[in-house]
């Protein structure tokens, strides 16, 4: 496979620049949501409730769950060992900050909709989701699937049309996670800024720096 490298500023590589643009104009476009009380949203989206949309998001959600980091990394592997080791650096601590410092820490006490709305039962449930109660900011799907929507992003750099594909993969799994009743549109709004953020301001400031990793090695199979 051929390699990927970031001898370019990302600020400069126009795919990249792009994917980047677009994810902070969603952040944008969709932040006016979070002035509203954090229930609203979620009585609006419950409210277009169907068998479709329930097997939809029930599925899709898995795109933010911990095993999809798998491939993803192995991919990487094949494309670059230093965006590779990056990631599963960005793994292991975007996790200490949104499942520990986060969730179980600081906003240890902020109840899911499960617990937090009255009369919850009268809203639409979607069969077999386990719904939890506790630890709801931020959302660590929303989180996992902007981080490796970032890296795809730098990995593949096909430009608008796989970046749009990218962004509305991870916006879709961010949004199932508020239809399925785990997470508020508060959750997910900073789960999807930490996940993409975090890295993209290391990235950048590492770039500025002259500090990121020269190698432009990767994994590749032998001939013969």
């Amino acid at each position: 496979m051929k390699e990927t490298t970031l001898k370019t500023s990302i600020f400069k590589d126009q795919s990249v620049k792009s994917f980047s643009y677009m994810v902070l104009l969603l952040l944008v476009f969709s932040a006016p949501i979070l002035f509203f009380p954090k229930e609203n949203f979620t009585f609006w989206l419950n409210s277009f409730h169907s068998p479709f949309l329930d097997r939809f998001f029930y599925f899709i959600t898995y795109l933010g769950d911990g095993l999809v980091f798998i491939p993803v990394f192995i991919l990487l592997l094949f494309r670059s060992y230093v965006l590779s080791a990056f990631f599963a650096f960005f793994i292991a601590f975007e996790a200490l900050i949104v499942q520990l410092l986060l969730k179980k820490g600081i906003f240890a006490h902020l109840l899911r909709p499960s617990a937090y709305i009255e009369n919850f039962e009268e809203l639409h449930q979607v069969a077999g989701v386990d719904l939890h109660a506790m630890h709801t900011f931020p959302s660590g799907h929303t989180q996992s699937v902007f981080l490796m929507a970032f890296f795809l992003a730098l990995v593949f750099r096909k430009g608008t049309w796989v970046n749009m594909i990218l962004i509305v993969l991870a916006a879709l799994t961010a949004l199932s996670r508020v239809y399925i009743l785990q997470h508020f549109f508060v959750d997910i709004w900073f789960g999807a800024l930490i996940g993409f953020g975090i890295p993209f301001l290391t990235i950048c400031i590492l770039q500025r720096s002259g500090r990121f990793p020269k190698s432009t090695g990767y994994l590749r199979f032998k001939k013969g």
